[in-house]
């Protein structure tokens, strides 16, 4: 277990009156499903409007999204992999790794956003040798893990990050971390950075769904910063039919007042709908796995351990408890195939 940092009492007494339960209005409260229907029917709205939907979709009014730019495919085999670029609103564009099976579709649809690792990892692409056995060790190329079973799979480059569009921070007021200096520029006109990565899965489903060779189903995964696009995706957009947030899911606050992610996912207000286990109830009744590693020193065990009873108790009141689960893997911030694979083909078979 990892001690928590304390802040002096003062300030920790000020923290737990700002974030008392008496402030989270919007939280679910909900006792039966007819209630929890209803609260969602208010709180995914509400929390689009918080991501900042409504200042980006109006960026974008007559805007239609078009393919920019598409690479050659590469054959890898059972599978052919080529690079397309989709403009999401005017002028940003975001890079997608297409992962194709060769075999004949239709074919089920995984979308991998990826968090603060470079994105190329989850197609098996490394820059260094270092980066390579990184791929190996973390089993970061859940891209080709996916089409080596059967899905088309997309690896968008998620905005702020890695190769992904982002507003850098060319004056190195944040000590050159640009997701940080994004979030914050964008913040200035109602947006958040999240709103716009969930923006970009939206718009790239739409892509998706078009197209000839898939079936409808559509999973979505990602570790750490990916499990956040992950999960928050998953809250607005129901066409996402299974989600799996791989070492995000936690609280956003902790009990002594620290955020748990990275300041890139901060949404402004978010806490007026409770708390992350809120949040993650906008999926149900939808089937999602949260993971976790236990020696994660972002995420510590017992306060996942809360997160978790918090959110099953959400699934039960909506009548599925038997749709959200929980599991371990037993090293640290990173993927788990053995736990997440054989949960989304079981969940598959009935869909």
């Amino acid at each position: 277990m990892h001690p928590s940092p304390a802040h002096p009492e003062d300030v920790q007494r000020h923290l737990e009156h700002l974030y008392a339960d008496a402030a989270r209005g919007d939280a679910c409260r909900a006792t039966s499903g007819e209630e929890f229907s209803r609260w969602q029917e208010v709180a995914r709205p509400q929390l689009e409007r918080l991501l900042g939907f409504e200042q980006i979709s109006s960026s974008a009014v007559g805007h239609q999204m078009r393919v920019t730019e598409a690479s050659d495919c590469d054959d890898m085999g059972s599978y052919t992999r080529r690079q397309i670029c989709l403009e999401t609103e005017p002028n940003v564009v975001l890079k997608v790794w297409e992962l194709c099976p060769k075999s004949g579709g239709p074919f089920p649809t995984i979308i991998t956003p990826h968090g603060h690792e470079p994105g190329e990892s989850y197609v098996g692409l490394s820059r260094s040798d270092e980066e390579a056995r990184r791929i190996v060790d973390d089993q970061r190329d859940v891209a080709v893990q996916a089409v080596e079973r059967g899905f088309l799979a997309l690896a968008p480059a998620t905005r702020g990050l890695g190769s992904g569009y982002k507003i850098a921070d060319i004056g190195q007021r944040h000590d050159g971390r640009h997701c940080v200096c994004h979030n914050w520029q964008v913040a200035l006109t109602g947006r958040t950075l999240m709103g716009e990565r969930v923006w970009d899965m939206q718009r790239l489903i739409d892509w998706a769904l078009e197209r000839g060779d898939v079936d409808g189903r559509l999973v979505m995964l990602g570790n750490s910063g990916g499990g956040m696009t992950t999960l928050h995706s998953a809250a607005c957009d129901q066409r996402i039919q299974i989600a799996v947030p791989s070492c995000a899911y936690n609280n956003y606050i902790s009990p002594h007042g620290t955020l748990r992610h990275c300041p890139c996912n901060a949404i402004p207000g978010i806490l007026q709908l409770g708390e992350f286990w809120d949040v993650a109830a906008l999926v149900a009744p939808r089937p999602m796995l949260t993971i976790n590693g236990r020696l994660n020193p972002l995420h510590p065990v017992e306060e996942v351990d809360t997160a978790v009873e918090r959110l099953s108790e959400l699934y039960a009141v909506a009548g599925v408890p038997d749709r959200y689960e929980h599991r371990y893997g037993e090293a640290g911030h990173r993927f788990y195939a053995d736990l997440m694979w054989p949960w989304i083909e079981s969940r598959m078979a009935s869909l």
